[in-house]
Protein backbone atom coordinates (compact mmCIF):
# COMPACT_ATOMS: atom_id res chain seq x y z
CA UNK A 1 0.00 0.00 0.00
CA UNK A 2 1.68 2.90 -1.02
CA UNK A 3 1.51 5.97 1.90
CA UNK A 4 1.83 8.78 -0.53
CA UNK A 5 -2.01 7.61 -1.30
CA UNK A 6 -3.36 7.79 1.70
CA UNK A 7 -4.75 11.54 2.41
CA UNK A 8 -3.38 13.84 5.20
CA UNK A 9 -5.01 12.91 8.37
CA UNK A 10 -5.50 16.08 11.19
CA UNK A 11 -5.61 14.68 14.78
CA UNK A 12 -9.05 15.51 16.34
CA UNK A 13 -8.92 18.66 18.11
CA UNK A 14 -9.58 17.08 21.71
CA UNK A 15 -6.31 14.94 20.75
CA UNK A 16 -4.10 17.77 20.32
CA UNK A 17 -5.64 20.07 23.31
CA UNK A 18 -4.32 16.62 25.57
CA UNK A 19 -0.81 16.97 24.21
CA UNK A 20 -0.51 20.83 24.67
CA UNK A 21 -2.00 20.02 28.47
CA UNK A 22 0.61 17.05 29.05
CA UNK A 23 3.36 19.50 28.00
CA UNK A 24 2.29 22.16 29.79
CA UNK A 25 2.46 19.76 32.88
CA UNK A 26 5.47 18.33 31.91
CA UNK A 27 6.43 21.81 32.30
CA UNK A 28 5.29 22.47 35.26
CA UNK A 29 6.58 19.20 37.24
CA UNK A 30 10.40 20.03 35.86
CA UNK A 31 10.01 23.68 37.40
CA UNK A 32 8.99 22.48 40.52
CA UNK A 33 11.37 19.91 40.85
CA UNK A 34 14.34 22.18 40.30
CA UNK A 35 12.81 24.97 42.65
CA UNK A 36 12.80 21.93 44.96
CA UNK A 37 16.30 20.75 44.74
CA UNK A 38 17.10 24.11 45.03
CA UNK A 39 15.36 25.06 48.27
CA UNK A 40 16.45 21.32 49.81
CA UNK A 41 20.18 22.65 48.78
CA UNK A 42 19.95 26.68 50.60
CA UNK A 43 18.54 24.98 53.39
CA UNK A 44 21.77 22.52 54.51
CA UNK A 45 23.45 25.58 53.40
CA UNK A 46 21.97 27.29 56.36
CA UNK A 47 20.40 30.42 54.38
CA UNK A 48 16.90 29.37 55.92
CA UNK A 49 15.02 27.05 58.48
CA UNK A 50 11.52 25.27 57.87
CA UNK A 51 9.04 25.81 60.51
CA UNK A 52 9.57 22.25 61.47
CA UNK A 53 13.19 22.40 61.98
CA UNK A 54 12.09 23.46 65.63
CA UNK A 55 14.74 25.04 67.91
CA UNK A 56 17.76 23.68 65.84
CA UNK A 57 20.95 25.82 65.96
CA UNK A 58 22.11 27.59 62.84
CA UNK A 59 26.56 27.99 63.25
CA UNK A 60 27.86 31.30 62.35
CA UNK A 61 31.67 31.51 62.46
CA UNK A 62 30.89 33.91 65.44
CA UNK A 63 29.25 30.91 67.45
CA UNK A 64 32.39 29.62 67.16
CA UNK A 65 34.81 31.45 69.12
CA UNK A 66 35.76 32.03 71.97
CA UNK A 67 33.82 29.05 73.71
CA UNK A 68 31.84 30.15 76.74
CA UNK A 69 33.60 27.32 78.26
CA UNK A 70 37.35 28.10 76.61
CA UNK A 71 40.08 28.51 78.76
CA UNK A 72 43.47 29.94 77.66
CA UNK A 73 46.73 28.13 77.34
CA UNK A 74 47.72 24.13 77.46
CA UNK A 75 45.96 21.27 78.62
CA UNK A 76 47.01 20.81 82.40
CA UNK A 77 49.74 18.61 82.80
CA UNK A 78 51.67 19.36 79.36
CA UNK A 79 55.25 20.59 80.72
CA UNK A 80 56.88 23.57 79.36
CA UNK A 81 59.31 21.75 77.51
CA UNK A 82 56.63 19.56 75.61
CA UNK A 83 54.91 22.83 74.48
CA UNK A 84 57.51 24.94 73.35
CA UNK A 85 58.63 21.46 71.04
CA UNK A 86 54.98 21.54 69.71
CA UNK A 87 55.47 25.39 68.98
CA UNK A 88 58.75 25.06 67.22
CA UNK A 89 57.89 21.96 65.08
CA UNK A 90 54.73 24.70 63.83
CA UNK A 91 57.06 27.44 62.89
CA UNK A 92 59.64 24.82 61.09
CA UNK A 93 56.39 23.66 59.34
CA UNK A 94 55.63 26.90 57.86
CA UNK A 95 59.09 28.70 57.51
CA UNK A 96 60.61 29.37 54.00
CA UNK A 97 63.59 31.05 53.08
CA UNK A 98 66.09 31.28 50.07
CA UNK A 99 68.75 33.42 48.82
CA UNK A 100 68.91 34.64 45.37
CA UNK A 101 71.25 36.80 43.63
CA UNK A 102 68.51 39.74 42.76
CA UNK A 103 71.15 41.22 39.53
CA UNK A 104 73.40 38.06 38.44
CA UNK A 105 75.52 39.16 35.47
CA UNK A 106 76.87 37.01 32.51
CA UNK A 107 79.88 37.53 31.06
CA UNK A 108 78.36 36.18 27.21
CA UNK A 109 75.05 34.62 26.30
CA UNK A 110 77.02 31.57 26.89
CA UNK A 111 78.54 31.43 29.76
CA UNK A 112 77.88 30.91 33.78
CA UNK A 113 76.51 33.79 35.37
CA UNK A 114 76.45 34.15 39.62
CA UNK A 115 72.91 32.90 40.49
CA UNK A 116 74.05 32.17 44.23
CA UNK A 117 70.47 30.64 44.61
CA UNK A 118 70.25 28.71 48.08
CA UNK A 119 68.03 26.81 49.70
CA UNK A 120 69.00 26.91 53.47
CA UNK A 121 69.49 24.31 55.76
CA UNK A 122 66.72 25.55 58.33
CA UNK A 123 63.94 24.63 55.24
CA UNK A 124 61.54 22.51 55.54
CA UNK A 125 60.70 22.17 51.52
CA UNK A 126 62.98 21.30 48.64
CA UNK A 127 62.82 24.62 45.82
CA UNK A 128 62.55 24.92 42.65
CA UNK A 129 64.01 28.24 40.91
CA UNK A 130 62.44 28.75 37.36
CA UNK A 131 63.39 32.16 36.03
CA UNK A 132 60.65 33.68 33.11
CA UNK A 133 61.67 37.10 30.92
CA UNK A 134 59.23 39.84 31.92
CA UNK A 135 58.20 41.34 28.32
CA UNK A 136 57.61 36.96 26.05
CA UNK A 137 57.58 35.16 29.90
CA UNK A 138 59.83 32.60 28.27
CA UNK A 139 61.39 30.59 30.70
CA UNK A 140 65.10 31.44 30.59
CA UNK A 141 66.70 29.15 33.38
CA UNK A 142 65.37 26.45 35.64
CA UNK A 143 67.34 25.37 38.82
CA UNK A 144 66.17 21.83 39.13
CA UNK A 145 65.34 20.76 42.49
CA UNK A 146 67.25 21.93 45.61
CA UNK A 147 66.96 20.40 49.00
CA UNK A 148 67.84 22.28 52.11
CA UNK A 149 71.51 23.09 52.58
CA UNK A 150 71.77 22.94 48.83
CA UNK A 151 72.49 25.74 47.01
CA UNK A 152 73.96 26.90 43.41
CA UNK A 153 76.73 29.32 42.95
CA UNK A 154 77.02 30.01 39.12
CA UNK A 155 74.96 28.55 36.28
CA UNK A 156 74.22 28.65 32.45
CA UNK A 157 70.92 30.34 31.18
CA UNK A 158 69.24 27.71 29.29
CA UNK A 159 68.57 30.23 26.35
CA UNK A 160 71.52 31.82 25.04
CA UNK A 161 70.74 35.84 25.47
CA UNK A 162 71.97 38.55 23.60
CA UNK A 163 74.55 41.70 25.04
CA UNK A 164 71.77 43.82 26.89
CA UNK A 165 69.98 44.24 30.63
CA UNK A 166 66.81 41.81 31.06
CA UNK A 167 63.73 42.34 33.11
CA UNK A 168 62.93 39.13 34.71
CA UNK A 169 61.13 36.90 37.55
CA UNK A 170 61.81 33.86 39.53
CA UNK A 171 59.29 31.89 40.66
CA UNK A 172 60.37 29.60 43.56
CA UNK A 173 58.36 26.49 44.12
CA UNK A 174 57.97 24.86 47.24
CA UNK A 175 57.37 20.95 47.65
CA UNK A 176 56.24 18.71 50.63
CA UNK A 177 59.40 16.65 50.53
CA UNK A 178 57.66 13.18 50.69
CA UNK A 179 54.92 13.73 48.17
CA UNK A 180 56.92 15.95 46.09
CA UNK A 181 53.28 17.55 45.46
CA UNK A 182 53.52 21.76 45.37
CA UNK A 183 52.54 23.63 48.52
CA UNK A 184 53.55 26.95 47.86
CA UNK A 185 55.33 30.00 45.74
CA UNK A 186 56.80 33.27 45.77
CA UNK A 187 58.58 35.62 43.18
CA UNK A 188 61.22 37.51 43.19
CA UNK A 189 61.86 40.21 40.46
CA UNK A 190 65.57 39.86 38.59
CA UNK A 191 67.54 42.46 36.59
CA UNK A 192 69.74 40.28 34.10
CA UNK A 193 73.02 41.67 32.71
CA UNK A 194 74.87 39.95 29.67
CA UNK A 195 78.01 41.93 29.00
CA UNK A 196 78.64 40.47 25.60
Amino acid sequence: MDMDALPNRKEPQGVSRQKQKRKGLLWIAAVAAVLAVLLFVLHQLGYFRFPWDGDRALIISGDLFPGSAAEDGALPGISKEDLLEQMQKAVDASAFSYKLNARPIFETGRSEGNWNIENPNYNAYPIVVQVTLDDSEELIYDSGGLLPNQHIAAAKLDKVLKAGTYSATATIHMYHPETQVEVGKTEAGLVITVLK
